[in-house]
């Protein structure tokens, strides 16, 4: 224990000092009106200008699962991601409807009603604490219920406006989605059309503090586009995004000062859904002209479905207990023309690694298999390679380390990336030592991925190996991916560069907890994205390192030490999370605000989610078969050469410390993150690369120091 306290003290003291509280100013407002346009693209953005300033963004629409359009709608009152179910926004204010609901919920029906809400209730199986109608609930529960206003009905009812300001148990106090806002017309889809002056006239005259439009007729396009010609479907698009800007203009222009108008699309286009691009666009006036964000992206100009309802509840000031899981959106300060090609650069990118994302990394891995099976029949023929074969096959290895740092270069600097790659082959060929590459290669890539997230990670935001913007599973930060790279490149580089450096045991140590003290405030600092699970599997990872390098071995002592600084870090991290303000608390501080209100079921839902996350990924994902890859070729090389290992730890004692806690780093990554698959892979990649590679050197003589002794006292 007494060689733990200073890596823990050292953990927290970094971690302290780069978790300043970030303030953002918020706009309080005393009426939002919510504009759901169904289908939205950015397109049709260009004719929405009109003279008060706007902020723009995208808006992240993935849900938890069922049949999606509900879902969508549905998310955006729950304030989370929730499951869609078929029938779920037709609402009923007829008698027979109303008397209906008080057979199923034994309550007293309002004017607008849902009875199928039980259902819908029971189809929220997901692992998270959601409640649908939570923003209507909020409101209601204060006397200040939204007002719905407009239909989508067509072959069957569609009443998305209730949908999304219904309470939690079913029911809308006002408003209207009757065809008192339809008017027949057999030029329009399903022969009817929005009577856009009816729905003016109820909002501008409404005095409710949140009121939600249906537009319906985007809605009734999208679904009914597959029955007309192309140029009907543009005709009739110009026409209806004419008569809504026209509605949007007289709203915007028409509502008092303290009025702000929300213009969202909760649901893609059907050509965008079918190419499964889940961004959509998002307008905002009345909060000043900028790019929309929130404490649940950290990233200009993208937002998420579950943002709205928190988002709408702060800007009208009402305290709340809603377990949301979005958080409020603000506005970072852009002129309008700046921000319009920073949204579409932004658009083009995300869409464009979305595309390719999957052919990239498929092709990594495949790359990898490939590799590691010609090495391993390497090792295994008994004939001696030629050295220009046995290069070619170290060569591919390096590359396939360095591959991490070129696609975290590629989208700012394709150069830089190339000659990263091109560098590696020339010194490869120029007779540099492999161990030294594998150091350079290590501790470069350690370095860039922290660089980066000190600065926003805005290079692993649009690297095919960093997080999706469109799948939603982290915005910020460090993602698991390169998560795993980073414990993974540094200890391989820093135990590397050990070997080079003649420093004593106590220098070594005293270096080794800065730099790996330094590594985990990267992957753990809630300012920067708190990755929680990357946090234990730093310590893990590491910790045995400083172990190994100490000649220490893992027993039940440092284990229990492991687990303790572990403790005593992620405690560390709550507190620091938890003194910022809610609206810009990290994963770490909202995780502890779940504790606190569901106690014991929080860590049971997030243990039974992280579980079949990695079950599911096993199953199905590429990364699973990388994995096993990796883990082959460590094996391997226990098994050849018959005292390979043993020759290891003579000759690169400190590089045999640092494969242990790699492996043991990507234990953690696999069994403590909800996609620990993938962090273990890319970590162990770097173990199994080194092994792989300086097996190849002893086998085929390559190496300096080739000969070893048997017990026998033979030399080989």
């Amino acid at each position: 224990m007494k060689n733990q306290l200073p890596v823990i003290l050292l953990s927290l003291l970094l971690t302290l000092s780069f978790t300043l509280p970030a303030v953002a100013d918020r706009v309080k407002v005393e009426q939002v009106v919510l504009v759901l346009w169904h289908g939205l693209e950015w397109a049709q953005l260009d004719s929405l200008h009109f003279a008060t300033p706007r902020a723009i963004g995208l808006l992240n629409t993935r849900v938890g699962g069922g049949e999606s359009v509900t879902a969508s709608y549905l998310s955006l009152g729950a304030g989370a991601r929730a499951v869609g179910l078929n029938g779920s926004a037709h609402f009923y204010q007829t008698e027979a409807g109303r008397d209906l609901y008080r057979r199923h919920t034994g309550l007293e029906p309002t004017p607008l009603v849902q009875p199928r809400i039980a259902q819908i209730r029971a189809a929220q199986t997901v692992q998270y604490k959601l409640e649908v109608g939570a923003l209507g609930s909020a409101l209601s529960q204060i006397g200040r219920s939204p007002r719905v206003l407009g239909t989508s009905d067509a072959h069957e009812p569609f009443n998305w406006a209730a949908l999304v300001g219904m309470d939690g148990w079913g029911r809308v106090w006002e408003g209207s989605v009757g065809t008192e806002f339809l008017i027949q017309d057999s030029d329009y889809p399903y022969g009817i059309r929005t009577d856009y002056q009816k729905l003016s006239q109820e909002v501008r005259e409404s005095k409710d503090a949140l009121v939600i439009v249906d537009l319906g007729d985007p809605f009734r396009y999208d679904q009914y586009r597959s029955n007309l010609v192309q140029a009907q479907q543009e005709k009739l698009e110009s026409l209806i995004t004419g008569e809504a800007k026209d509605f949007l203009e007289g709203i915007i222009e028409g509502t008092p000062a303290q009025t702000a108008v929300l213009l969202l699309s909760p649901y893609p286009s059907q050509p965008l859904a079918n190419r499964n691009f889940w961004l959509t666009p998002v307008v905002c006036w009345g909060l000043g002209e900028g790019l929309l964000t929130s404490a649940t992206t950290r990233w200009p100009g993208l937002i998420t479905n579950m943002d709205i309802a928190p988002a709408v509840l702060e800007m009208l000031g009402v305290e709340h207990s809603q377990p949301f899981i979005g958080r409020p959106i603000s506005v970072r300060p852009v002129a309008e023309a700046e921000g319009k090609v920073w949204m579409e650069a932004m658009a083009d990118k995300v869409g464009f690694h979305a595309q390719y994302r999957g052919h990239v990394l498929r092709t990594l891995v495949v790359g990898q298999i490939i590799t590691y099976t010609a090495v391993l029949i390497s090792l295994i023929v008994n004939s001696i390679a030629p050295r220009w074969a046995v290069r070619t096959l170290q060569l591919a290895i390096l590359v396939l380390l360095a591959a991490p740092l070129g696609l975290l270069l590629w989208d700012r600097a394709p150069l830089a990336a190339l000659g990263l790659l091109i560098g590696v082959s020339a010194l490869k060929w120029k007779g540099v030592s492999t161990v030294r590459l594998i150091g350079l290669i290590s501790l470069g890539t350690a370095l860039a991925i922290s660089v980066d997230v000190l600065f926003g990670s805005w290079l692993m935001r649009y690297s095919f190996l960093g997080y999706d913007p469109i799948a939603g599973a982290r915005f910020y930060g460090i993602g698991n991916e390169y998560m795993g790279v980073l414990i993974g490149s540094a200890i391989m580089g820093w135990v590397v560069t050990l070997e080079r450096l003649k420093l004593s045991d106590r220098q070594k140590e005293v270096c080794g907890l800065i730099v790996f003290g330094f590594f985990t405030v990267v992957i753990g600092a809630p300012n920067l994205g708190t990755n929680v699970g990357g946090s234990i599997s730093a310590v893990f990872g590491f910790g045995s390192t400083l172990l190994a390098l100490a000649g220490k071995r893992l027993n039940l002592r440092t284990v229990l030490a492991l687990v303790l600084a572990t403790v005593v870090v992620l405690t560390a991290l709550m507190i620091v999370d938890d003194a910022n303000s809610q609206g810009e608390q990290s994963h770490i501080g909202q995780t502890v605000k779940l504790i606190r209100r569901d106690g014991l079921s929080a860590i049971l839902l997030i243990i039974v989610r992280k579980l079949n996350m990695n079950l599911r990924l096993l199953r199905y994902s590429m990364w699973s078969n990388a994995l096993v890859v990796a883990m082959a070729g460590i094996g391997a090389s226990f098994i050849w050469p018959s005292r390979y290992i043993y020759w290891l730890k003579e000759n690169h004692p400190l590089i045999a410390g640092g494969i242990v806690g790699v492996v043991i780093g990507s234990m953690a990554a696999f069994f403590f993150n909800d996609s620990g698959v993938v962090a273990a892979a890319t970590c162990l990649s770097f173990a199994s690369s080194s092994l792989l590679i300086l097996a190849l050197e002893l086998k085929h003589n390559l190496a300096a120091p080739q000969a070893y002794v048997e017990d026998d006292g033979h030399s080989h």
